[in-house]
């Protein structure tokens, strides 16, 4: 019985502590790292340092790209895809000020006099004490950098975008294709580190081509540069390789493959045997000159 009525008397001392140390928490709790949604239309309440999320489907006036912008923002948001939403991430500065503040979507690009904007909502900044704002700077300074891969939907022709990340196998084939008329038929050579060859873009009113992941590429993400005649190379897509089956080989090198490798080396002895014999010929035309009369 003693011992019961002991223990019993420890909870009931553990109670008042657990609860004030539970208040504590509560206010010292770190920030969420799920960004909170910020619905259309809605008026948020928002702390320093807190990440919110503008998400609109695919069929939304918002498209990929879109910048989404505010003064209480530390920076503007970047609608990326991630099928099946389109989603921006922003975090509210530290020095904001309290009071509510208007969210606004722009077309991509910087910011201009002339851009057309649509409201999408507002922020409510808390209140915060220096304390609590100098442990927000601390926070957001530590924040992971804003992912910039883009998930579009299968049926979609790749790559949607320069970030648009498709995972595919080494040893697989791809189909890569440009829908907005960039480049011309024949005019751009794909190249990348897993490409088993570079290759050239052909098409009447679209370019497309099929290209072919070695099967010793190891897995990661790699780009895709975009070379077109006259003009300076770019970065134009994106994809994730993942590991090859066992049994992956890669096909033997074509005849066109073989000649592609072999023209210049061909080119080049071609020129040096030329300027040999044009060498030997002048040193002939020499010996067989008579010599000048004194």
């Amino acid at each position: 019985m003693k011992r019961l009525r002991a223990w019993i008397g420890a909870v009931v001392l553990t109670i008042p502590l657990f609860m004030a140390l539970g208040a504590e928490g509560v206010q010292a709790a770190p920030l969420t790292d799920v960004p909170l949604p910020l619905q259309s239309g809605a008026d948020q309440l928002v702390r320093p340092g807190e990440q919110v999320s503008v998400s609109v489907g695919l069929q939304d006036a918002a498209g990929n790209g879109d910048r989404v912008f505010s003064e209480a923002f530390t920076a503007d948001g970047r609608m990326r895809m991630n099928d099946p939403h389109v989603t921006a991430v922003m975090t509210i500065s530290c020095t904001a000020a309290p009071g509510a503040y208007e969210v606004r979507i722009g077309s991509g690009g910087d910011r201009n006099p002339s851009e057309v904007t649509r409201l999408w909502g507002r922020v409510r900044v808390a209140p915060a004490e220096e304390a609590e704002r100098a442990a927000c700077a601390r926070r957001v300074s530590e924040l992971p950098p804003e992912p910039q891969e883009e998930h579009w939907p299968a049926d979609v022709e790749w790559p949607a975008s320069p970030w648009d990340v498709r995972s595919v196998r080494a040893g697989r084939e791809m189909t890569v294709t440009d829908d907005l008329e960039m480049g011309g038929d024949g005019d751009v050579t794909l190249t990348s580190p897993v490409f088993t060859r570079p290759v050239v873009m052909y098409g009447a009113k679209k370019v497309s081509a099929v290209v072919r992941i070695r099967c010793d590429a190891k897995p990661g993400l790699y780009t895709v540069v975009w070379r077109e005649k006259g003009k300076p190379s770019k970065v134009w897509a994106r994809l994730r390789v993942e590991p090859a089956a066992p049994d992956c080989r890669d096909p033997a090198p074509t005849l066109a493959d073989m000649v592609e490798r072999t023209t210049p080396w061909l080119a080049a002895g071609i020129c040096a045997a030329a300027l040999a014999v044009g060498v030997r010929a002048l040193k002939r035309r020499r010996r067989a000159r008579p010599p000048l009369a004194s």
